[in-house]
């Protein structure tokens, strides 16, 4: 006959595994309680329309170039600049922390037709422009003032558009004298959008308008007043500045007095009927020869020097009479800063 002894024994024996049992399955579902949590954290995150987006992993995208360093404008120069200087330019015109404070957070900045900048919630858009938008531009244009300037300003529920007329368009058409600020979001609730356009335009203006010359101005067939330069490389300067610059070349080149050239605001001059002319953006030129080391292409329409690796990138050009290729040797290693 079986004792109580053995009865205790028989039920120590049974319990045991049965705590282990009990506690294994506590443990089982507080992991799966904790997953379930976990998994509701995420999902409701990815549908909070505050979350930002990822900065590109990229940089600059593929469209973009890196910033580079630039001489900075001053006066009214900003509204002569080519698009690609007149880019990195903005990009550069504030210090990165200043960006960041005014956008509330991390920035991105690249350069190419304009200066673009991305944060987690923002994509930004700035660059110069020849006129301030018309009535008939995206949301509900408004006239304003922003820096004291002449500006209109259009906010819809995608962002903000701000344009501000930096120097009088109507003296200066030709020129891009109108500052333009897009910003719009890259989440689906952006942050408020106008009050960071004005304070970035406010920053960006006192950034790129010290003190400084005026635009020359500018006649019916885009002729300016000639003022004498020093010699220097023309790249990164104002289109005035360039046409300066091509005049005294022109005419140390050609062993003339330049008081006669005829300068235009878009980058050329002509003396002596000789005309040189410089373009941010040409049609792809086909080598020949070389000048100054340079490819170049020489036909019946003058001589086109290829000053970057683009084919379709930046050229000088020159045409009338006389030998152009020997007149071209002279002047491009000076206005390359050789």
């Amino acid at each position: 006959m079986a004792t109580p002894n053995d009865y205790r024994a028989i039920a120590r024996k049974t319990d045991r595994p049965m705590w282990i049992w009990a506690g294994c399955a506590l443990i089982s579902v507080l992991l799966l309680f904790g997953a379930g949590i976990v998994v509701a954290i995420t999902l409701l995150n990815q549908d909070d329309p505050g979350t930002g987006a990822e900065l590109p992993e990229v940089w600059p995208s593929k469209s973009g170039q890196a910033l580079r360093p630039v001489p900075m404008p001053t006066g009214e120069m900003v509204a002569a600049l080519t698009d690609e200087t007149a880019a990195q330019v903005l990009c550069q015109a504030i210090p990165e922390q200043r960006w960041e404070e005014i956008l509330g957070g991390h920035t991105l900045r690249e350069a190419g037709r304009s200066c673009h900048a991305v944060t987690t919630k923002l994509d930004i858009s700035v660059r110069m422009a020849p006129a301030l938008p018309d009535d008939t531009s995206r949301g509900l244009p408004t006239r304003t003032t922003v820096a004291g300037k002449l500006a209109v300003l259009a906010t819809d529920k995608d962002g903000t558009s701000l344009s501000v007329e930096l120097v009088e368009v109507a003296p200066h058409n030709g020129a891009s004298p109108v500052l333009h600020v897009s910003l719009r979001g890259r989440v689906v609730k952006s942050p408020e959008t106008e009050q960071k356009a004005r304070a970035l335009a406010e920053a960006l203006i006192a950034g790129v308008t010290p003190p400084g010359p005026k635009l020359p101005k500018i006649g019916e067939d885009g002729e300016i007043p000639l003022e004498k330069t020093e010699p220097g490389p023309i790249k990164d300067r104002p289109l005035p500045v360039i046409s300066w610059l091509l005049c005294g070349e022109l005419g140390r080149a050609l062993g003339v007095p330049s008081d006669s050239a005829k300068p235009v605001f878009f980058a050329a001059c002509e003396l002596n009927g000789v005309i040189a002319d410089y373009s941010e953006l040409s049609t792809a030129v086909a080598p020949t020869t070389t000048v100054a080391g340079l490819p170049a292409q020489v036909d019946g329409r003058g001589v086109v020097v290829q000053l970057t690796d683009d084919p379709a990138g930046q050229t000088l050009k020159f045409k009338g009479p006389g030998d152009l290729l020997a007149l071209a040797e002279k002047m491009v290693p000076p206005l390359l800063g050789r």
